[in-house]
Formats: structure tokens, sequence, C-alpha cells
């Protein structure tokens, strides 16, 4: 009996060391919602067009292009590791605080903000920035990316 119980124990540790985040492939999927070409315009008035894609069922990516969608200038990614979701992009890491369907955020692991990406109907997504600004207060900053066909 004392073998069984010990048995179980280890095998139900095992299981929560594996899920430490309690995400899946499930919960990383649910961002289908934003599959595709998209456009935005920045904080300098500027346009920018994104492209996201799942290259694999742990990874999702988003990429820069130009307008024309024909030269890649910039790439970040989320990858499912042992029950969380993290993105990176460059030097900078943020780990998943919420997922729903249509709807994931992100707090600082290494970086200057938190954000999230919330869908609002089928072709409009809103991207929420949230950072303490130079004056100490907190700031918050929405783009809405559209999509293209």
């Amino acid at each position: 009996m004392i073998r069984a119980l010990t048995i179980a124990f280890a095998l139900i540790a095992s299981a929560c060391a594996a899920t430490a985040g309690g995400y899946t492939q499930g919960d990383l999927a649910k961002l289908s919602f934003l599959e595709g070409r998209w456009q935005g315009i920045g904080p300098d008035g500027a346009p920018f067009y994104e492209q996201y894609d799942f290259p694999s069922p742990e990874k999702f990516r988003s990429q820069r292009f130009d307008a024309a969608f024909t030269t890649v200038s910039d790439t970040s990614t989320l990858t499912l590791e042992e029950g969380d979701i993290y993105s990176r992009w460059g030097e900078y890491s943020w780990k998943a605080t919420d997922i729903a369907d249509g709807y994931i955020a992100f707090a600082p692991v290494n970086a200057p903000s938190a954000f999230h990406w919330k869908k609002l109907d089928a072709s409009t997504v809103e991207v929420v920035q949230k950072f303490t600004g130079e004056d100490g207060k907190p700031q918050t900053y929405a783009v809405l990316l559209k999509r293209v066909t």
C-alpha cells in the first residue's frame, strides 16, 4: 500500500512539474484568431505590417514585413515550455498570465512593459502595452491591427 501511494505521488508530482503554468497546446492554439496578415499604425504615425503563424504546435511566430509582405525586418516568438507560454523579442521576454479565446496577456520577465492582444472582431485586434512613464506614472498605449486580405 505504501509503495502504491509512493508511486501515485511520484506520478502526480511529475505531471505537475510538466505543466508548471498549466498551459497546453490547446491554449496556445487559442491564438489562431491572430493567424494571417495585419496592418497597424505605430506611435510615430507610420504604418507597419505583420504576419502571424504557427510554425509548430508549440510555437507561434510574429514577423514584421514591408508593405508588400516580401521582406521580413523583425521576428518574435511565443513558445510553450513546460506548461508556460513565453514571448520573446530580441533581448526581451514575457510570460503569459491570462489566456482565453481571442485574448492573451503577458507580464514582463525581462522587459519594460506588459501587453495583451484582444480580438475585437474578425478583422480587428487591439494590442495594449502598459508601462511606467519617465514621470513614474503608469502609461497605456493601444494599437489597432486591421486584417489585410
